[in-house]
C-alpha cells in the first residue's frame, strides 16, 4: 500500500511541476468574460457569448472571491486538472485494479498536457462531467448520469456527443429494463435543463442566451466563414497516433472495451470545425483507460502486438519528447511582455472602471488594466461575429455615446485572424481618433481635437 501512495505522489508531483514549468495558455476570454460578470455584466444580454455559461460563471464566482488575474486563472485551472486526476483514479479503480487505476492516473498526466491542456477552455471543464457520466452509465445509475451529463451540456454544447457512447449503452443493456433505463436518463437531464433555463429566464437573458448560444452557436458558427479550421496532414497524425492503442487493445480483448472507443471518440468530435488540440480534452480520460487496460494486461507482450507496443511506446516518447522540448519555461502565452506593458500603460493612463476600446489586440487588456468596454454589449471582432448585420451598427453607437478616451489597435497583418478588419469600427475610429504613441508596436488612439464632428460614418 505504501508502494502505490508513493507512486501516485510521485505521478502527481511530476505533474505539478510540468503544469508550473510549461507554458501555460492564458485565453483572453478566460480573464475578460467572468471579469465583466463580476463587474455586473450580463453573459448574452452583455457579452456575446458562443458557449454555454456553467464554466462562467464557477469561474466568476472564484474571480470575485480571489481577485482577477492570471495567477488565479492558473490556480484554478490547475485544480480542475487535479480533479480530474483523481477521477480518472477512482473510477479506473473501481472499474478495473490498482494497477489500471495507477498507468492511467500517469497516462492522463501526460496526454492531459500534450493536447494543450494547460489552459482553461470550456472543453477541459466539461470533461470533468463527461467523466462522471461514463462512471455513472457504467454503474447503471441512469439518474446521475443524465444529470451530470445535463451539466456537461450546459458547461459547453458539444457535450451532445456524448448522447452517442450513452445511448450506446442503453442499448446494450437488457431488454426488460432499456424503457426505465431511458426514462430514468431523460428525468436526470431534464431535471438540470429545467432548472437552467428557469435561471437565466429569471435573470431575463433567456432571449440572448437563445440567439447567441442556441441559434448562433450551434446553427450558424459550425458553418460560419472563417470558424472551419481544419488541420494540417502533420497535424492530424500527430493527433491520432496516441489513439491508435484502441486498435491492439479491442482485437485482443474483444467488445468488452469497444464502449471505451465511443467514449473517446465522442470526446473528440468537438475538434470540428475548428481543429485545436485543446478540443481533444473530454477523450484524454477515457484514451487513459484505454491505454492502462491494454498495457496492465498481458496480451501486449504477446508475439502478434510486441512489435506495434514497443514501437508505440516509442513513438510516444517521441511526441511527448517533442512537446516538452518547445513548451519548456515558454511562460504565459496571451501574457507575453507586450501584453503587460500595454496593460500597465492604460492601467496608469485611466481611472478604475474607465471605458476603453480595444481594436485586434488581446481582450485580456480590460481585465488586466481594471477598465471596461466602451461598446454593450460587447462582441468579440471576429468574421462570424462582426459580419452579422446590425452589429458593427451597435459597436460604432457605443463608441459614440460612452467616448472612450483611449483606443488599443494593435495594426492589422495580412494573413490570419488578425487581418480582418470589421470596416465599419475602422472607418470610424479613422474618422474620430488618432496616433498619440505607441507601446511595443501597439497604437494607443486618442480623441481628436475635433472629435465627433463628422462623427458617425455608417
Amino acid at each position: 500500500m505504501k508502494k502505490k501512495h508513493f507512486v501516485i505522489a510521485l505521478i502527481v508531483l511530476l505533474q505539478v511541476v510540468l503544469l508550473f514549468y510549461l507554458r501555460f495558455t492564458a485565453w483572453p476570454e478566460m480573464t475578460l468574460w467572468p471579469y465583466l460578470i463580476t463587474k455586473g455584466w450580463f453573459p448574452y444580454k452583455n457579452i456575446a457569448i458562443a458557449h454555454t455559461p456553467l464554466m462562467l460563471i464557477d469561474l466568476s464566482i472564484f474571480y470575485k472571491i480571489f481577485g482577477v488575474g492570471i495567477l488565479q486563472l492558473k490556480i484554478f485551472t490547475w485544480i480542475l486538472i487535479l480533479l480530474t486526476d483523481y477521477l480518472v483514479y477512482q473510477i479506473a479503480k473501481k472499474l478495473w485494479k490498482i494497477k489500471t487505476a495507477i498507468i492511467a492516473l500517469g497516462v492522463f498526466a501526460v496526454w492531459q498536457l500534450f493536447y494543450s491542456g494547460n489552459g482553461l477552455w470550456f472543453d477541459l471543464y466539461m470533461g470533468i462531467f463527461a467523466l462522471c457520466s461514463f462512471y455513472f452509465v457504467k454503474q447503471k445509475k441512469w439518474l446521475l448520469a443524465g444529470l451530470v451529463w445535463a451539466l456537461a451540456f450546459i458547461s459547453k454544447q458539444t457535450a451532445v456527443w456524448f448522447l452517442l457512447p450513452i445511448g450506446f449503452e442503453l442499448i446494450n443493456s437488457k431488454r426488460v429494463v432499456i424503457k426505465k433505463n431511458t426514462s430514468k436518463l431523460i428525468l436526470g437531464i431534464l431535471s438540470v435543463i429545467s432548472i437552467f433555463i428557469l435561471g437565466i429566464w429569471l435573470f431575463g437573458i433567456f432571449p440572448s442566451f437563445w440567439n447567441w448560444a442556441v441559434k448562433f452557436g450551434l446553427l450558424e458558427l459550425p458553418g460560419a466563414q472563417g470558424q472551419i479550421q481544419l488541420p494540417a496532414l502533420k497535424n492530424l497524425i500527430v493527433s491520432a497516433f496516441p489513439f491508435l492503442i484502441f486498435i491492439p487493445l479491442i482485437w485482443k480483448t474483444g467488445r468488452k472495451n469497444t464502449s471505451l472507443l465511443f467514449w473517446a471518440a465522442a470526446g473528440a468530435l468537438g475538434v470540428y470545425p475548428r481543429f485545436e488540440y485543446f478540443h481533444f480534452q473530454p477523450a484524454i480520460p477515457f484514451l487513459a483507460f484505454g491505454i492502462a487496460e491494454f498495457f496492465s494486461g498481458k496480451s501486449w507482450k504477446n508475439k502478434q502486438t510486441k512489435k506495434f507496443s514497443i514501437l508505440y511506446i516509442l513513438g510516444c516518447i517521441y511526441l511527448f519528447g517533442g512537446f516538452f522540448m518547445s513548451n519548456f519555461r515558454e511562460g504565459t502565452r496571451f501574457y507575453e511582455k507586450n501584453v503587460v506593458e500595454v496593460a500597465r500603460f492604460v492601467k496608469s493612463n485611466t481611472n478604475p472602471n474607465d471605458k476603453i476600446f480595444v481594436m485586434n489586440w488581446w481582450d485580456n487588456i480590460y481585465a488586466l488594466s481594471g477598465t471596461l468596454p466602451a461598446v454593450d454589449p460587447w462582441v468579440p471582432q471576429l468574421s462570424w461575429y462582426t459580419e452579422i448585420p446590425g452589429v458593427q451598427e451597435k459597436m460604432i453607437d457605443g463608441l459614440e455615446a460612452s467616448k472612450p478616451k483611449l483606443i488599443i489597435l494593435n495594426p492589422y497583418t495580412g494573413i490570419g485572424l488578425s487581418a480582418y478588419i470589421p470596416q465599419k469600427v475602422y472607418n470610424y475610429v479613422l474618422a474620430n481618433y488618432e496616433l498619440k504613441e505607441k507601446v511595443d508596436g501597439v497604437e494607443i488612439l486618442i480623441p481628436k481635437s475635433k472629435t465627433y464632428a463628422n462623427s458617425n460614418p455608417k
